[in-house]
């Protein structure tokens, strides 16, 4: 774990947002890829009619309710524990963890810039966020969807505290 900042050294919290890592947009994507392959297996089991396509189609469907409910179910257990999320304060950003320790966090006077990469796709969309520090490696979090919040906020505030 890298060094983190304690809450008064940050100052007062600005707004809270959704953010994950590599792996949660992995799982994002890796879910989507795989509803996407059953509904086309669904489809192709209407069309060809093979022998007991029922219960193939039966199957299909259920890992299908079975991802999504995991899904709902880790999303309730996250939002429980205040986890992923990209928390801004007034002196810097905090970035939590999976189940909402303090993953990493800056403070903006040793931030010396702001990089975002962004992508759209069928099955993925995302803002890849980099803030560069001194002396350390950089804070990096990803946030999920195609015009998130966090990335309007974040470019005002770096822009209010020097950055471009």
């Amino acid at each position: 774990m890298r060094q983190t900042r304690s809450g008064p050294e940050l100052g007062q919290r600005i707004g809270t947002y959704h953010a994950v890592g590599l792996t949660g947009a992995l799982a994002q994507f890796a879910v989507r890829t795989i509803t996407l392959l059953v509904i086309v297996l669904i489809v192709l089991l209407v069309w060809i009619r093979p022998n007991s396509a029922l219960f193939k189609g039966g199957v299909a469907a259920a890992v299908v309710l079975v991802l999504f409910g995991l899904r709902l179910v880790w999303r309730l257990v996250t939002a429980r524990c205040g986890g992923n999320r990209c928390r801004l304060h007034q002196g810097g950003i905090a970035v939590t963890g999976p189940l909402g320790r303090v993953r990493d966090a800056v403070v903006w006077r040793e931030v010396t810039g702001l990089r975002r990469t962004s992508s759209a796709s069928l099955l993925m969309a995302f803002h890849r966020v980099e803030v560069e520090r001194r002396g350390a490696p950089p804070l990096t979090f990803t946030a999920l969807g195609l015009e998130p919040a966090l990335v309007g906020v974040l470019s005002r505030l770096a822009a209010r505290n020097g950055l471009e």
